[in-house]
């Protein structure tokens, strides 16, 4: 075989790296950095309750835990339930730890999918989910480091009206995530 012919493995070849190398290290790996941000999520927290002596109590702690597992109990079910199928394990981990799954990461996955037509639940599927994810936590890096690099100029080269109005953002996210919030409640 000369340099420019690649092996081609059999269905069963692939199957069989897919389920004996590949999952494996894809479930070590996510298993090991959703740990990792779970253990960095805490340490602002740690920080400031123990080093800086903000602590507020554990019943307040406990309190709030109690309301937040009342509160997500059911998207920490729902989520990964109704998400897996699109975007597979390796899409899963990605996107749980980058966030915002339901507005980003799942459009952009689809999309991926549709652009190479992939059938739901393949691993062609799945590798395009993974591609169109990785893209989405790309783009939305750049773009964060750009705005937390240029943010300062972009607003001083704008134009007056438009710095007042950004004076609004904040309250129309929070109107706009209530009016989700309400519409949930009704159904």
């Amino acid at each position: 075989m000369n340099k420019e012919q690649t092996p081609v493995l059999t269905e069963q070849a692939q199957d069989e790296l897919y389920e004996k190398e590949y999952i494996p290290a894809v479930h070590r790996f996510g298993t090991f950095t959703m740990l990792l941000v779970l253990v960095l999520s805490f340490l602002p927290a740690l920080y400031f309750s123990f080093v800086q002596g903000f602590h507020p109590g554990w019943t307040a702690i406990g309190q709030a835990a109690a309301t937040m597992v009342g509160i997500e109990i059911f998207t920490w079910i729902l989520e990964p339930t109704l998400y897996f199928p699109m975007i597979g394990i390796t899409g899963s981990y990605i996107s749980f730890v980058a966030g915002n799954i339901t507005n980003m990461r799942i459009p952009a996955a689809t999309a991926a999918q549709t652009a190479v037509g992939a059938r739901m639940g393949t691993r062609r599927s799945e590798f395009a989910g993974v591609a169109g994810i990785v893209a989405s936590v790309v783009v939305n890096f750049v773009v964060l480091i750009a705005v937390v690099l240029f943010g300062n100029f972009l607003i001083s080269v704008l134009p007056q009206a438009v710095v007042d109005a950004l004076a609004y953002a904040l309250p129309s996210v929070y109107g706009s995530l209530l009016v989700v919030f309400i519409a949930r409640l009704k159904r």
